[in-house]
């Protein structure tokens, strides 16, 4: 986990409060399509079983997951850079 004054600066953001892990990598894998090699996606969550997710979809994609910071609401800022 980064404490939020380390993340790096996101070049798209994502709120996908309310939506179940099942929805959300389909929908950042859409989105990371759209990216330069190197940016960076900002993505919001309040799915507590997104941290194991997107941590297997980063394994099996090769997009990192560069930073995590928890908000202290149930919300959780995951950073992925495009490969």
């Amino acid at each position: 986990m980064t404490d939020a004054s380390s993340a790096p600066a996101a070049d798209v953001r994502m709120d996908l409060v309310g939506q179940a892990c099942a929805t959300l990598t389909p929908m950042i894998a859409f989105r990371m399509r759209e990216l330069l090699t190197g940016q960076v996606l900002e993505v919001i969550s309040d799915d507590p079983t997104a941290r194991s997710g997107l941590a297997s979809w980063s394994r099996l994609t090769g997009n990192p997951i560069v930073a995590i910071v928890e908000d202290g609401s149930g919300r959780t800022r995951y950073y992925l850079r495009r490969k």
